[in-house]
């Protein structure tokens, strides 16, 4: 079993509820802006000792590397992203002010997936960086809730630094603290479908874009029932002007999520010979079927028996790692930094993404114990490990 808190950590949970308050109160819905949740992370992180890089992005939103302890290979690697989904309506409390009801803390964000962050910074503030053998890397993205965009760039940054291997990657996604080593990937699409407008008794002779995007969408319903390890859905379907016009327009949106192991291209094949043979046949009515990608990330499948993953399973201390139910970030790191990534944060993603959002403060207690931990046993010598 891990030991309790450690007392040297300066303020214990006092100080991770104070530095989630003021994380927290940063509106940074997707697509909006990040940049002063950044710079105050950035700042703390600063006067800690850590190297700090603020990789831009889109307008309004950054990246954040933070490098605490030597310029070298090995070591960890932390992430969270800072995005959440909008607050809406139902709240009982301000969304975006940290609030304690009945041993919960409120705000959108504290489990997903703030707490993590303003632990992880509570418990590297509390190290003397000078005694690190291997560094801790802690990557911080935007727009992951929309699915994972914002994080190439920084991707991109790390991928490119020899120095930045780490042993093991662990992505803060609200889990209950339990070890998860695999997530599923998902690639999403636009489709838009155009013909040429004309009358409804015209239906037999002439496409109509509405009917076309129709037997598209059936091709992709099929997939369902095509075998395991793959989920496809189509979420939005717009077009038709009117009962009695053919359809010029018609657009609709698919996602494919599949595990690992699954080749989403192989998967979809059938689906593009489809488009491509409606595409054809409208092409001769001044038609087409287009499409793009809008979206996608890679399933992740660390390997239980690697030694990252093995130590992080004694460490956190919940059995053998299993599987989380969403997409995250952590198939992307893996991809781009060969390193095995894993998935524990403290908070439930069921009471994510929902009004009154909480994460509860023996939740953030645990990760400050495991974090705590893993820093000792990754990124010290020997000689100062308990």
């Amino acid at each position: 079993m891990i030991p309790a808190m450690n007392s040297g950590i300066q303020g214990g949970r006092s100080a991770v509820v104070d530095l989630l308050a003021g994380l927290v109160a940063f509106p940074t819905e997707s697509l909006s802006t990040n940049l002063g949740l950044i710079d105050l992370y950035a700042d703390r992180a600063a006067r800690a000792g850590a190297a700090i890089d603020v990789v831009p992005g889109e307008a309004g939103r950054s990246n954040l590397h933070v490098r605490f302890g030597p310029d070298a290979p090995g070591g960890i690697l932390l992430s969270g992203h800072t995005d959440v989904v909008p607050a809406g309506s139902g709240w009982a409390t301000d969304p975006y002010e940290l609030t304690e009801v009945d041993g919960q803390l409120r705000a959108r964000g504290s489990a997903d997936m703030k707490g993590f962050l303003a632990a992880a910074l509570v418990v590297l503030e509390s190290f003397d960086h000078t005694g690190f053998v291997a560094p801790v890397h802690f990557g911080l993205s935007y727009d992951e809730e929309v699915g994972c965009v914002g994080v190439h760039s920084l991707l991109d940054r790390l991928a490119a630094d020899e120095s930045c291997a780490p042993a093991i990657v662990v992505v803060g996604e609200p889990t209950g603290m339990r070890l998860c080593n695999t997530h599923t990937g998902k690639v999403a699409h636009r489709v838009d479908v155009s013909a040429r407008a004309g009358h409804s008794s015209r239906v037999g002779a002439e496409p109509s874009a509405v009917l076309v995007a129709a037997q598209l969408v059936a091709c992709i319903g099929a997939l369902n029932s095509s075998g395991a390890g793959i989920s496809a859905n189509v979420g939005t379907i717009h077009g038709g002007v009117a009962v009695n016009v053919l359809a010029p327009e018609c657009s609709f949106d698919f996602e494919l999520r599949f595990e690992a192991g699954v080749d989403p291209t192989e998967v979809l094949a059938g689906f593009w010979k489809a488009a491509d043979d409606h595409d054809e046949q409208l092409t001769a009515v001044g038609g087409k079927v287009a499409s793009e990608q809008v979206m996608g990330y890679p399933a992740l499948a660390a390997d239980p028996g690697s030694k990252g993953v093995a130590a992080l399973e004694r460490l956190v201390g919940t059995g053998p790692p299993g599987p989380v139910e969403f997409g995250c970030e952590a198939g992307l790191y893996a991809e781009r930094l060969a390193s095995p990534a894993v998935i524990v944060g403290p908070g439930d993603i069921a009471d994510a993404h929902r009004p009154d959002e909480f994460v509860e403060p023996e939740q953030l207690d645990r990760c400050v114990e495991v974090l705590h931990h893993t820093i000792r046993a990754f990124c010290l010598d020997a000689d100062s490990q308990e």
